[in-house]
């Protein structure tokens, strides 16, 4: 017979009392004390805000609305700021890791006087301004952070590197990761980058800084950086802005535009995602840059912040704005140089120039040769003003003696309108057209304006020298020679042409030698040099007139009465 203890068995019973309770509260009094979840819109006890992935942050339009992650899903970046130099054969660059910004950029194939290399990057600007390509997400307290932010390098283990090169920044802290990787090719100016921003583990666009200001201030190549301003390209044209168009407030362009560039003479970087700019804030800053020589004043500069679409591919272009160099890096890039209203003369013009440089190597020479083919296709035009030019000066006795019929009458008197009708029946007689000798100038005119153009926005000419005391066809003649040489030969010219007008007319015509010379001191030499020349073939061409046809290049010889009379006066 078995042992029951009674007490064992009261136990049980308890157990299995409890257990059954237990599934009671279970399924059953819990669920009936629980509260009902938030309607939707409304967040439950400890919730974050979410948001799909893709979509611009809240924070980027209201910052009141920003709230602190509770879990970062990874350690902070702790790293130590540095700088990694990337050489290839047209760049030599300075990358910090303090921003993953660029602090440097040097073109080999460019000098700057005895000083070196060309300078890109301003490096003699006051502190707390932006760092070129720095990032930025359009958050005063975020974009704080991020302008104190260091990152991790990858891919640098030397502090120098011979490109082909690819440098990846890291950078991460309880609110926003940051990667960014820089490609640098083996030659070439534009560098490919790949940048990702996320907020609270969530993609969003960016913006990159550009400037501001551009080229080092107070130096030899100051002049190189001449014209400062930020260009864009959008629709199939290009937009520039300088400071003076930013003087009321900033310049807020939507997108998309397919790139965004801080512009000078010859020299300029910009930002290239042909489907990725959202957005272009242009600004204005005066900055007190400090000279080397401890002198400074106030200029002004002009900077942009480019935004970015989440993913989208770009890259960064430093270098000269050379024609054949940025077609081959973006074919609407060659647009950056801008040539006038003129631009359709501008570019068979410079091409010719450059084949004719190909052979004889010398760009001086290559202008004179040029202008004397553009002289030699203007001849026939040259023959016509000629030729009306001396008309005009067979008929100035009748001129003159129809002028002394109405000499006394005053201006508003309605019978000097005879005179003009007698002035236009006697051009008439003898088939001159009053301005015969204007249209042919007019004729000219174009291509005067593309050539000085062609001229002014040519880097080909940028250091390039000529002979003896010119060595820098982008300079003003240093004695000044070629400027007094062309007003001389303006005197000639004029000498060898026949004369029109009234003598006071030709008084004053005789005084825009003495002006251009004076206009032209501070022109670049490679100007003055095709001014000169063209002068000279002119003379030329005046000469064979003379020789082959005298009666129409011959000057008219003014009347022993004339001369007296203008004596007199």
């Amino acid at each position: 017979m078995a042992f029951h203890d009674p007490y064992e068995a009261d136990m049980q019973k308890r157990l299995l009392i409890a257990m059954v309770l237990s599934m009671v509260v279970l399924f059953w009094l819990v669920p009936a004390l629980t509260p009902p979840p938030p309607p939707e819109g409304e967040l439950g006890p400890g919730e974050e805000i979410t948001q799909p992935q893709g979509e611009l942050p809240l924070a980027l339009e209201d910052p009141s609305v920003l709230a602190p992650s509770l879990t970062p899903q990874a350690p902070p970046t702790q790293a130590t700021s540095r700088i990694i130099e990337v050489e290839n054969d047209s760049l030599l660059m300075r990358w910090s890791s303090a921003g993953a910004t660029l602090r440097s950029a040097q073109l080999k194939e460019h000098r700057a006087g005895e000083e070196g290399l060309v300078e890109i990057i301003p490096q003699r600007y006051p502190d707390g301004l932006s760092q070129p390509l720095s990032i930025r997400v359009g958050d005063r307290q975020l974009d704080e952070r991020l302008a104190r932010a260091v990152y991790e390098v990858e891919g640098a283990s030397q502090m120098k590197l011979q490109a082909p090169a690819k440098l990846r920044f890291h950078y991460r802290d309880d609110r926003i990761e940051i990667s960014r990787t820089i490609s640098v090719p083996a030659s070439g100016y534009l560098v490919e980058m790949e940048t990702e921003v996320r907020l609270d583990g969530r993609v969003i666009p960016f913006r990159i800084v550009l400037g501001p200001g551009v080229g080092e201030p107070h130096s030899p190549s100051s002049v190189d950086f001449a014209q400062p301003k930020v260009a864009y390209y959008q629709d199939g044209a290009v937009t520039r802005y300088t400071a003076d168009d930013l003087e009321d407030s900033p310049a807020h362009i939507q997108g998309p535009a397919r790139w965004v560039a801080l512009d000078s003479q010859y020299f300029s970087y910009l930002v290239l995602s042909p489907e990725g700019v959202r957005s272009i804030r242009i600004t204005k800053t005066d900055a007190v840059p400090e000279a080397a020589d401890g002198e400074s004043e106030s200029q002004a500069l002009v900077g942009a912040e480019v935004e970015l679409e989440p993913g989208a591919p770009h890259a960064v272009f430093i270098g000269p704005k050379d024609y054949d160099i940025l077609s081959r890096a973006e074919p609407t890039l060659n647009q950056l140089i801008d040539y006038g209203w003129f631009g359709f003369l501008v570019k068979p013009l410079l091409l010719t120039l450059r084949f004719v440089y190909g052979y004889v190597q010398n760009y001086g020479w290559a202008i004179i040769i040029l202008t004397f083919f553009i002289n030699l296709a203007l001849s026939p035009v040259r023959y016509k003003q000629t030729a009306s030019m001396k008309k005009m000066a067979q008929l100035q006795p009748q001129m003159k003696g129809i002028q002394a019929k109405y000499k006394n009458m005053k201006r508003d008197d309605p019978r000097r309108q005879k005179m003009n009708e007698e002035v236009m029946a006697m051009y008439k007689a003898h088939g001159v057209n009053p301005l015969g000798g204007c249209l042919p100038l007019l004729i000219q005119m174009p291509f005067l304006f593309a050539f000085y153009q062609m001229l002014f926005s040519s880097i080909e000419l940028r250091g390039a020298p000529f002979i003896f005391w010119i060595q820098d066809l982008s300079q003003p003649d240093p004695y000044y020679i070629t400027p007094i040489v062309m007003g001389v030969s303006m005197v000639a010219q004029q000498q060898m042409t026949p004369a029109t007008g009234d003598p006071a007319q030709r008084r004053i015509m005789m005084l825009m030698p003495v002006v251009f010379t004076f206009f032209f001191l501070n022109f670049s030499s490679g100007l003055v040099v095709y001014f000169l020349f063209s002068n000279l073939f002119g003379m030329m061409f005046q000469f064979l007139m003379k020789r082959w046809a005298p009666e129409i290049a011959a000057p008219v010889p003014e009347k022993k009465a004339e001369k007296k009379a203008e004596k007199k006066k």
